[in-house]
């Protein structure tokens, strides 16, 4: 499949670069659509919008910015701090903005990572359906949302 000048370009911004240093892509291969279209299918899978999701990140990644670098205890076991990062990050969507730097880091009760939560982040999930890809550390996996903020039902 031959790629536009456009989606060349958008396909460099994603990489890594001073900006963004390892990029947005991870280690994901897949075409940007094909990223997005799948992560879309697991919201819907599990009957939660994106609008549902990106409301609840939104809110988390604030109140954890508030507490300016203080755990938050999001629910038993599972905690969430902010780490402040000076400067901004462009979008790799041209003519998208740039954004603040910090980020919300979303731990276990062992202390592991499970999340990394940037307002960068947020945006490119709420304007473009792109949760970034497999292997990146900024991705924002949908399952591993939805189970941390219980956004659907148990299966039983």
């Amino acid at each position: 499949m031959k790629r536009s000048h456009a989606e060349k370009k958008l396909m460099g911004n994603l990489g890594g670069s001073k900006f963004s240093g390892e990029g947005f892509l991870g280690s994901d291969h897949r075409p940007i659509d094909e990223i997005a279209s799948g992560d879309l299918l697991t919201l819907e899978k599990h009957h939660v919008s994106k609008e549902k999701l990106v409301q609840v990140l939104m809110h988390t990644y604030e109140t954890a910015k508030k507490a300016l670098g203080a755990e938050v205890l999001i629910r038993p076991g599972l905690t969430i701090a902010f780490h402040e990062s000076m400067g901004r990050i462009p979008s790799p969507f041209p003519w998208d903005g740039v954004f603040e730097k910090g980020e919300a880091v979303v731990n276990d009760a062992e202390g592991s990572r499970l999340m990394v939560i940037t307002r960068l982040g947020i945006h490119l999930i709420e304007k473009h359906s792109f949760f970034q890809g497999m292997g990146s550390y900024y991705r924002i996996d949908p399952e591993t949302a939805i189970r941390i903020f219980r956004l659907a039902p148990e299966p039983k």
